[in-house]
């Protein structure tokens, strides 16, 4: 049987940062960029912020009092989530690295199941340790049973409804602000009836053939290959997963958010629509890198309305590490004009398999859908000439199809670590038509629809922040958890 799951949204797009500010009663004059609870019109519950007493994912109970003195942020989720749920702990997980020393010491997080029948300890164990989040996940046990978690979410605010094993048809789930069912790969939503999912007649997979060279054809090689190896047990899909993410890599390149160095936010989307784009990463104290500034300034002088020369850095050279300071006196002395981008994170040059200064990257965009193709890889200095001959020379792109764009959009949340490795397997196999049945759980096949609401709670137990759906980014909560510091 052919396994299917639900695509993910684009979780990025969903955690842009709300613009408007609010002012506030107190001395500082930005105000919370979330709502205040301390507004007469305020959806939050009164103060003191409800006591509740529940359990961790290390079945240790915990209380709201326990934790007076400290800020606290709370959120609510379920680990069967596909889509939003994992969007929110890794925000999490980006709030807690921005909070430096000041996340547990005076500030701590709380995530609140709303799925308590599946959500074990055991299981929120497995899914924190998963994603590396060092929190409490809360849930119950015989000792609290279900009508805490229930008494909890009606002080909080919370709409928790559970769907039955044939919501939207038995082909998707239904999910806050999303008009009617979010449909699984090959379903829609029924123009008569939103709330159920019915076959997209122009998603037609049952007589796919892909050409021998295509990176589909190598894509389904490869699945062959790792079934066996599963089936002898000498591989799990998490290596599946490594492997064909190392295969898409060699084709497509990766997408990403990275500020510039004045702190302008670039997305690859941006230039992978129009022109070719080269990207060069570089070191400041590579001395190729400086020797060819010249050849790029002459590049960039004639090349630049057909070719977007982006030059990246962020990286070590014998444990000495380009910070954003370094980057900016360099660019200030050779007198640089085209972008320079600083990859804090030092991860898209390793996206690309590159381990030396300088190299090389041309990428070209699909007009269509913004995805690049790795059309060009290189290292070493490059003179002038190299350099346009690398442009005017470049690999062919090959044609995107329609199941490659499902792969590709999954695969970019999968790296963020939103997408568990088996559910990507299902969505590569799905979009494929390859047959692959992936472990099952003993647990009843539901969905959970639920309000996304994260309160920020201050040192004296008061409810301050409201946050409802999905209009926050860990950026806009530093910033309210900054005023009560």
């Amino acid at each position: 049987m052919k396994y299917q799951i639900p695509l993910t949204l684009l979780l990025t797009a969903l955690f842009l940062m709300s613009g408007c500010l609010d002012s506030l009663d107190n001395s500082n004059s930005s105000g919370f960029w979330g709502d205040d609870c301390t507004e007469n019109e305020s959806d939050c519950p009164e103060n003191p912020a409800p006591s509740f007493v529940l359990i961790n994912q290390n079945n240790e109970v915990v209380n709201l009092s326990q934790l007076e003195g400290k800020i606290v942020v709370m959120t609510f989720l379920y680990t069967h989530c596909p889509d939003i749920c994992p969007a929110i702990t890794y925000q999490m997980k980006r709030l807690a690295e921005e909070l430096g020393d000041d996340y547990e010491e005076s500030v701590v997080f709380l995530s609140v199941t709303v799925d308590p029948e599946r959500d074990t300890a055991e299981r929120l164990a497995s899914f924190s340790s998963g994603y590396n989040a060092s929190w409490d996940f809360l849930t119950v046990n015989s000792s609290f049973p279900e009508n805490h978690m229930q008494a909890m979410w009606a002080n909080y605010k919370m709409v928790v409804m559970v769907e039955e094993e044939d919501a939207c048809g038995g082909q998707g789930h239904h999910m806050e602000d999303y008009e009617g069912c979010h449909c699984n790969p090959g379903y829609i939503q029924d123009p008569w009836n939103v709330d159920m999912c019915i076959e997209d007649p122009d998603y037609d997979v049952s007589n796919l053939t892909f050409e021998d060279g295509s990176i589909e054809n190598d894509i389904l090689q490869a699945l062959n290959l790792w079934s066996l190896a599963n089936a002898n047990g000498i591989a799990n899909e998490t290596d599946a997963m490594k492997i064909l993410d190392s295969q898409i890599s060699q084709v497509f390149g990766s997408n990403w958010i990275i500020n510039d160095i004045n702190g302008t936010v670039h997305k690859s989307t941006d230039y992978y629509n129009a022109n070719l784009t080269l990207l060069e990463f570089f070191h400041t104290d590579c001395g190729h890198c400086n020797a060819q500034i010249p050849a790029l300034e002459e590049f960039y002088s004639n090349y630049s309305s057909e070719v977007n020369l982006i030059s990246v850095g962020g990286y070590s050279l014998g444990g000495n590490v380009d910070n954003l300071s370094k980057i900016q006196d360099f660019v200030s002395e050779h007198n640089a004009s085209w972008t320079y981008l600083y990859d804090e994170d030092a991860s898209l040059m390793s996206t690309f398999g590159l381990n030396s200064y300088p190299s090389w990257v041309l990428l070209e965009g699909d007009m269509e859908t913004g995805e690049a193709q790795i059309v060009g890889t290189s290292s070493g200095t490059k003179s002038y000439d190299s350099l346009v001959e690398m442009v005017t020379n470049h690999t062919a792109s090959v044609n995107v199809t329609e199941q490659m764009d499902v792969i590709l959009e999954n695969l970019y949340h999968w790296r963020l670590g939103h997408v568990t490795d088996s559910d990507m397997l299902g969505i590569i196999a799905s979009a494929l038509n390859y047959e692959y049945t992936p472990p099952t759980e003993d647990v009843g096949n539901y969905g959970v629809t639920h309000s996304s609401r994260l309160y920020i709670i201050d040192q004296n137990g008061d409810l301050r922040v409201l946050w409802r759906g999905t209009d926050w980014t860990y950026a806009s909560i530093y910033h309210d958890i900054q005023i009560l510091l």
